[in-house]
């Protein structure tokens, strides 16, 4: 789901698998190597949906490793939508429970309640609905402000979102080699800084990232939003765009 630097990522489809196979075994080895690696994605949701840095001293740190958690054991490998798309309702509707408990939903605007007759002291829906539901209702809300999200990104660098749908690589192999380019591009600050501002990148920085100059150019725009994307942090963006 997630920003990329720092620590191991697990990508799709191999986290995808990596999951069932915790299912299928019951190991608590396998799943506790699982959720190690996870936890740093597990945080930065948190963190998000919570509008503040989450550190190791707050409840909501606990929360969200229990939810991936959660998560692992109820995803169901044979769905459309990707685990970290999955985890991360799981934890936005356990973070909400938590805010509703504590009282502090009033300055979390993001979690409000989808249903305005809802009581505030009863139990909230996001919890008792079935999640088959909760996630159609939920991941159509987050696309579309990670959509909005994007298309005010993109709009700074005089690209409309429309573009990025005209512009995308028809091909597998192309996208996926563009998604490493754009992971070594957000690697260094300076050097995607000068990809931004259409600095000419000397040869060994071009090998380096492992793309000819003319393809660059052909899919710059792509690439930037690739890098946005990234550096954002938008899953459900990612999962559409099957990255």
């Amino acid at each position: 789901m997630f920003r990329v630097f720092g620590s191991k990522q697990t990508k799709k489809p191999e986290l995808e698998w990596r999951v069932k196979q915790v299912q299928m075994t019951g190991s608590p080895e396998e799943r506790d190597i699982l959720l190690r690696e996870l936890e740093s994605q597990a945080v930065r949701i948190a963190s998000k949906i919570s509008k503040r840095a989450i550190t190791k001293q707050d409840d909501e740190y606990a929360i969200a490793l229990e939810a991936i958690d959660e998560a692992i054991t109820k995803y169901d490998p044979d769905q459309k939508s990707a685990f970290m798309s999955f985890a991360y309702l799981v934890i936005h509707g356990r973070l909400v429970d938590y805010f509703r408990q504590q009282k502090k939903h009033t300055n979390q605007v993001s979690l409000h309640s989808t249903d305005p007759n809802e009581e505030e002291s009863g139990h909230p829906g996001v919890v008792s609905r079935s999640f088959e539901v909760y996630e159609e209702e939920e991941l159509a809300r987050m696309r579309r402000m990670e959509i909005a999200l994007l298309s005010q990104l993109l709009a700074q660098h005089g690209i409309a979102f429309s573009d990025l749908v005209n512009k995308s690589p028809k091909h597998r192999d192309t996208r996926s080699n563009l998604f490493q380019v754009a992971i070594k591009l957000v690697s260094k600050s300076s050097l995607l800084q000068g990809f931004y501002n259409r600095e000419r990148l000397d040869k060994k920085v071009m090998d380096e990232l492992g793309i000819q100059r003319r393809t660059l150019s052909r899919h710059r725009t792509y690439l930037i939003a690739l890098t946005l994307i990234l550096v954002e942090d938008l899953p459900l963006i990612r999962d559409y765009l099957d990255l």
